[in-house]
C-alpha cells in the first residue's frame, strides 16, 4: 500500500486484508458453473474502492482516547466474554400483530431464539413464540447449517471472526435508539436456483458504541437486508464449562409424514357434530361475502407402515365465505383466493397441521393474532380458530362476528 505510516498500514492490513486474486471473478463463476453443484464458495470480499473503504474502517477502528484501549473488534471480543459456553436469547424479525377485537388496540409480538453453544457439545437452538416452542434443533460440533447461521452465527462464528481478524467494521447505525457499529462476520457466494446466479450472502452483528455488547444481527443478500429485518439480541452471556442443557426436549418431527384432507360437505347443523362441540360461524354472510361451503377436515400424523394406518388423527371443520372457483374438477372446488374471501377453520386441538403463522399457540380470548395481514389465529368458546382472508379488514370483521351456530 506504500506511502503510509507503518503503524497505519499494519492496522489497515489487519482490518481489511487484500482480496485474493481480485481479477479472477469470471474464472471463479465459470468454474462454479462447470462443476454444476451447489457449493459454498468461501471468499474474502474486500469493499469496492479498497483505499477509501479502508480509510473509513481505520477511523472506526482506531483506539479511543478514553476507556479501555483497543480497536472496535478487540473491544467487541472482550465484551462478549471468553467462557467456553455461550448462551444468547435473540428476538427474531418474524412475528405478528395482536389485535384486541373490542378496542382495536394493537401490539407487535415477535418470536425468539434461545441458543446454547459449546465447542465440545455443539449448538442447541430453540425457537419460541410467547414461551411456546415452535421448533428445536440440536447440531453436533461443526454442523450448523448456513440458513440458521443468521442466529447461530453469534454462537459459532462471531467470536472466532473477532479473534482471527476475518471480521470487519462496516460503519455506524442507530437501532432502537442505540448507536451501534455494524460488524461483518462472514461473506459467502451462494447460487440461487431461481436465477441460476451467484449472490453475495453475509451475516452481520451490531454492537453498542458504549459497551460493545451485541444488540442485533442481520442477514443480507447482495447488500440488502432480508425480509424479516434485524434480529434483536435480548441477552448474551458466556458460562463456565459444562453449563447449559444441550438435550432436545421436544419430539423431532423431521421425516414424520403428515396429511390434511377434506372428507365431506356439511350443513351448518352438521358442523357441530363433526367438530365435537358447538361450532362457530360468522352467520350466513359477513363482510358482504356469502357462506359458500362447509367441510370436515381430517389431519393425520405419523404414518405406520406396519399397520398401514396413522398414529394420530385430528378432525375439525372449515367454513368458506366468498366465491368458489369451479374451474377445478372434484367434489371440493377451491376457493377463488384472487377475489374477496375468508376461510374460518376450527379445531379442538392445536396439532401441527392445524394453523399457519405460529404453531401450538392461541392468543388470549377477545383478541386475534394476525400475520402478514391475511393469516390469523384466535380462540373462542373453547375452540381454536385459524383464519385466512383476502385482506386484514375482512379477517377482522369475520373474527368479530364469530358466534355459535344456531340449532
Amino acid at each position: 500500500m506504500g506511502g503510509l505510516d507503518p503503524s497505519v498500514e499494519a492496522t489497515l492490513d489487519a482490518l481489511v486484508p487484500p482480496r485474493p486474486h481480485p481479477d479472477r471473478w469470471p474464472a471463479v463463476v465459470a468454474d462454479a458453473g462447470r462443476r454444476k453443484r451447489a457449493r459454498v464458495l468461501l471468499l474474502s470480499i474486500a469493499p469496492v474502492g479498497v483505499v477509501a473503504a479502508a480509510a473509513a474502517v481505520l477511523v472506526l477502528a482506531w483506539p479511543f482516547a478514553s476507556g479501555p484501549s483497543g480497536t472496535i473488534l478487540q473491544r467487541a471480543a472482550a465484551a462478549i466474554g471468553d467462557g467456553p459456553v455461550l448462551h444468547a436469547v435473540i428476538r427474531s424479525g418474524w412475528g405478528g400483530t395482536l389485535i384486541d377485537l373490542r378496542s382495536g388496540a394493537r401490539r407487535q409480538m415477535h418470536g425468539e431464539d434461545e441458543l446454547w453453544y459449546d465447542a465440545q457439545r455443539g449448538v442447541r437452538d430453540v425457537s419460541l413464540f410467547d414461551g411456546v416452542v415452535q421448533s428445536e434443533a440440536v447440531y453436533p460440533p461443526g454442523r450448523v447449517g448456513y440458513l440458521k447461521k443468521t442466529l447461530a452465527g453469534l454462537a459459532t462464528g462471531y467470536r472466532k471472526a473477532l479473534s482471527d481478524g476475518s471480521a470487519r467494521v462496516l460503519g455506524t447505525d442507530v437501532i432502537d435508539s442505540v448507536p451501534v457499529y455494524w460488524i461483518r462476520v462472514d461473506t459467502q457466494l451462494l447460487p440461487d436456483s431461481g436465477d441460476n446466479k451467484l449472490h453475495e450472502w453475509a451475516h452481520d452483528v451490531a454492537v453498542s458504541q458504549s459497551d460493545y455488547r451485541p444488540v442485533a444481527t442481520r442477514e443480507t443478500r447482495d447488500g440488502k437486508p432480508g425480509p424479516d429485518g434485524n434480529s434483536t439480541i435480548v441477552s448474551v452471556e458466556t458460562l463456565p464449562a459444562g453449563a447449559g442443557d444441550f438435550a432436545r426436549t421436544t419430539p423431532d418431527l423431521n421425516g414424520v409424514a403428515m396429511s390434511s384432507r377434506r372428507v365431506g360437505l356439511l350443513t351448518p347443523g352438521e358442523a357441530s357434530a363433526a367438530l365435537g362441540v358447538e361450532a362457530l360461524w360468522a352467520g350466513p354472510r359477513v363482510a358482504g361475502l356469502q357462506l359458500a361451503q362447509i367441510w370436515k377436515d381430517v389431519r393425520t400424523e405419523g404414518y405406520n407402515r406396519q399397520s398401514g394406518g396413522w398414529d394420530k388423527t385430528f378432525t375439525g371443520v372449515s367454513l368458506w365465505y366468498g366465491e368458489l372457483d369451479t374451474s377445478f374438477p372434484g367434489a371440493f372446488p377451491a376457493g377463488a383466493v384472487s377475489k374477496p374471501f375468508v376461510r374460518v377453520s376450527e379445531s379442538l386441538t392445536l396439532d401441527t397441521g392445524f394453523q399457519r403463522g405460529v404453531l401450538g399457540y392461541s392468543p388470549p380470548k377477545g383478541s386475534v393474532l394476525v400475520f402478514g395481514g391475511r393469516i390469523g389465529v384466535m380462540q373462542a368458546a373453547g375452540v381454536h380458530i385459524a383464519l385466512e382472508a383476502y385482506s386484514e379488514n375482512i379477517l377482522i370483521e369475520a373474527a368479530k362476528a364469530l358466534r355459535p351456530i344456531s340449532p
